[in-house]
């Protein structure tokens, strides 16, 4: 039984919170993992292979809901921006995919440099530890990122693209 058919769980006059990709880092991830991590199921109507999910809220109703698309357009009762939201999903992650590809270039002091809608972006290896890197970009240096150091080339990529992509 779907939530849609429960005594007490509103239908309208929901607003979505947040969104998630649950295939953002899918390439990463091996055939058999992305299958089981990759889609859930709309806790609204309980249709399977929900990978963008829309997170929402209603006050009257105790808990937050996962729920897909149609689900989200329906309790929203707005067609249009749930589709937005997961247009702008499916875009960045196509930017993200593009930039992950992009060749960097190595110089001779063993920076690997990206110049990207022209403007440059470097990654760089720590002078104090050999296994930890940094991200230069706009006279900005990270070399943490969601609360750890930068251990390998291609998390410094990640955050060369979430620096650029909060950029623009």
């Amino acid at each position: 039984m779907s939530l849609w058919d429960i005594k007490g769980v509103p239908h309208k006059g929901w607003t979505c919170v947040g969104m998630i990709d649950l295939g953002e880092d899918a390439a990463d991830m091996d055939f058999e993992t992305r299958r089981a991590e990759l889609y859930e199921e709309c806790e609204m109507c309980n249709q399977e292979g929900i990978r963008y999910v829309h997170i929402m809220e209603h006050p009257q109703y105790d808990r937050q809901l996962r729920v897909g698309c149609v689900c989200a357009e329906k309790m929203e009762n707005d067609y249009f921006a749930p589709r937005d939201r997961e247009n702008a999903l499916k875009n960045r992650h196509s930017r993200k995919i593009n930039f992950l590809k992009r060749d960097w270039q190595y110089r001779a002091n063993g920076n690997l440099v990206l110049k990207y809608k022209g403007r440059y972006i470097t990654i760089m290896q720590s002078k104090y530890n050999q296994s930890e890197y940094g991200v230069a970009y706009d006279n900005d240096y990270i070399w943490r990122y969601q609360g750890r150091k930068i251990r390998d080339i291609r998390t410094a990529k990640l955050v060369a693209f979430e620096i650029f992509d909060q950029d623009n």
